[in-house]
């Protein structure tokens, strides 16, 4: 395996950026798909590699893994602040492709997230669902109206939140996950199958249980994992065999 550090500017955020990716191309087994992974609020664009055996399952199935940097943006084209949301679907994965010579074609194409991220994987599985064969969220936020309504968030993380939302937490129908399915519930359009997974002990696991039961009763192919574990690593990491199990289980019943 080869773990690559890419460091370079980006035109939409008008600054350097750094991208991690795992790539098996030295492993002998043909690279054949590829995940973008997604990191929290808290993280950066090394944790997932750094903190998990991510690069165990990109080696068993041939995936390259692409870690992108997003700060704290909720993967948004913020208010007050960088368009990360464009840079994540649209920037992103023309330099990957074009850099890395990856396979293209949406149906080898993935995209997963933790907490933060868990959100911006289902929001680009959501807004472009065309484009990527499954999405994953763990422990994702699912409600952003209701992570932005909670009364106990810190005047820190509030002023924070209003340069991603604006001044009023305002969340638009295309940053808001429920809205998003029904509209592509409205236009007949197809989803990607999609895979939540959520520890029992989480904080965001009665939201995650309140997006599930939404989406079960959709016309989409949605699965809900949740098991022991809180907001952490330990969780996230041992799921990370639930989730490649998912993304890869056509490929295990031929």
């Amino acid at each position: 395996m080869a773990h690559l550090t890419i460091d370079t500017g980006s035109p939409t955020l008008r600054m350097t950026t750094s991208i991690h990716v795992i790539s098996p191309a030295d492993t002998g087994v043909p690279t054949s798909s590829t995940l973008y992974l997604l990191h929290g609020a808290g993280d950066n664009a090394s944790t997932w590699h750094r903190l998990t055996t991510v690069e165990m399952f990109a080696a068993k199935h041939g995936c390259t893994v692409i870690m992108p940097e997003a700060g704290r943006s909720f993967y948004t084209d913020m208010v007050y602040g960088l368009d990360y949301f464009h840079y994540i679907t649209e920037e992103l994965p023309e330099l990957c492709g074009r850099l890395l010579h990856l396979n293209t074609d949406p149906e080898k194409t993935f995209v997963a997230g933790l907490s933060m991220g868990g959100y911006g994987a289902l929001k680009c599985a959501l807004t472009h669902p065309e484009r990527y064969a499954k999405a994953v969220s763990f422990s994702g936020v699912t409600d952003i109206r209701q992570r932005l309504g909670d009364p106990a968030m810190p005047e820190g993380m509030r002023r924070e939140m209003q340069a991603v939302f604006g001044p009023e937490l305002e969340v638009k129908p295309d940053q808001d996950l429920y809205a998003l399915s029904a509209k592509l519930i409205e236009e007949g359009r197809r989803l990607p199958p999609l895979l939540c997974c959520c520890g029992s002990e989480d904080p965001f696991v009665a939201m995650n249980r309140q997006f599930a039961g939404r989406m079960e009763q959709s016309p989409f192919d949605f699965r809900y994992v949740e098991g022991p574990g809180t907001h952490d690593w330990l969780f996230w990491d041992e799921h990370l065999k639930t989730a490649f199990d998912f993304l890869f289980e056509d490929k295990t019943q031929e």
